[in-house]
């Protein structure tokens, strides 16, 4: 899994998800890193962290789905009803357009 991370690195240097976990930076940009990396199987992944940020991700695939899909190949993410948080919109459009390039 060392060498899997692709957004975390990017923005905080931790290149392991054990190192990712010990920061609260790299710990909130998780559900990114799930959304748009389906190199790790995370359900396989029994920590409360990744549960949590799984199910964020499943929500933004889900509302976004049709975005993501257009510019990246990835599996798809069980569908997740439910609103999501707007301030968090450039954040996501911000990894999404580096993922894509």
């Amino acid at each position: 899994m060392i060498n899997k991370l692709r957004i975390i690195p990017f923005y905080t240097g931790f290149r392991t998800l054990e190192e990712a976990l010990k920061d609260k930076r790299a710990e909130g940009l998780l559900w990114l890193e799930i959304l748009f990396n389906d190199d790790i199987d995370w359900r396989e992944l029994d920590l409360s962290v990744i549960k949590e940020s799984y199910k964020k991700a499943c929500l933004w695939y889900e509302n976004f789905r049709t975005l993501i899909d257009s510019y990246i190949k990835r599996k798809p993410l069980k569908g997740k009803k439910g609103k999501v948080d707007l301030k968090e919109y450039r954040r996501f459009l911000e990894v999404l357009n580096f993922v894509s390039t």
